[in-house]
């Protein structure tokens, strides 16, 4: 059944797994036994990337590139929170990105990236335009695996975070123990957005319009990149291709 472009634009980040997993070809299951990880990449998902439905779309028309399988496990991140980005998705919804929050500690997840897989990923993450591909040095990442991680890497936004009242708004979807800004859902991330950039239009109609069309998503997320936040963490390197 398709699903209602407004309503998928709503339901970001997805449907997340409580643990890790690991999705292949035929979809995705609980991780038991992880392959070979010193041959892939470590890449923390803060948003949607966490999402076995939303990777299996990513990948849909380059299925080899499951053949491998994805590990994606779950981790915790120090002095980190998940937060929206100023800017808006071609598939309407706000995304998300990660904001320096010290004191918190973020569940996040990590997907483990072969090279081709890595490359498939950039090609989804409009890096260089909404995204940069980083390395974020002197973190405190701990996996579910019992493995500590001081290095990682995760698409950072280039538009900032999204500014309400002078803080990042943290994605509601998403656990943070010590958590020092008010959360919100994707549709009250929309409804600010809506205030910020179109306030006389109707909710539906805002998303729809976004949806529909590259030039008003342009200008709204130029508008919401004006009052931007940086991400607030400096031990970070642009590896982007």
């Amino acid at each position: 059944m398709d699903i209602c472009p407004i309503q998928h634009a709503k339901a970001y980040p997805f449907d997340i797994p409580q643990g890790s997993y690991v999705l292949d070809a035929q979809g995705w299951r609980p991780l038991s036994n992880a392959p070979e990880l010193r041959a892939r990449h470590a890449v923390i998902a803060s948003g949607s990337n966490a999402s076995p439905d939303r990777l299996q779309a990513k990948y849909a028309d380059h299925p080899n590139l499951l053949d491998a399988g994805i590990p994606v496990m779950r981790a915790q991140l120090h002095d980190f929170d998940s937060v929206y980005s100023a800017h808006i998705a071609s598939y309407g919804a706000i995304p998300a990105t990660l904001a320096y929050a010290p004191g918190s500690e973020a569940d996040v997840f990590v997907t483990w990236l072969t090279d081709a897989q890595l490359a498939r990923m950039h090609q989804t993450e409009a890096v260089g335009v909404n995204y940069d591909f980083v390395k974020l040095s002197g973190i405190r990442l701990l996996c579910d695996n019992g493995a500590g991680m001081t290095t990682a890497h995760a698409y950072i936004s280039k538009r900032g975070c999204l500014n309400k009242d002078g803080s990042p708004v943290p994605l509601a979807a998403l656990n943070t123990a010590g958590r020092q800004w008010r959360a919100m859902t994707q549709s009250e991330a929309l409804d600010f957005a809506r205030s910020q950039t179109a306030p006389n239009e109707e909710p539906d109609t805002f998303i729809r319009q976004h949806i529909d069309t590259a030039s008003v998503r342009t200008e709204r997320t130029e508008k919401l990149t004006q009052t931007a936040l940086p991400f607030g963490w400096s031990a970070v390197t642009v590896m982007n291709p």
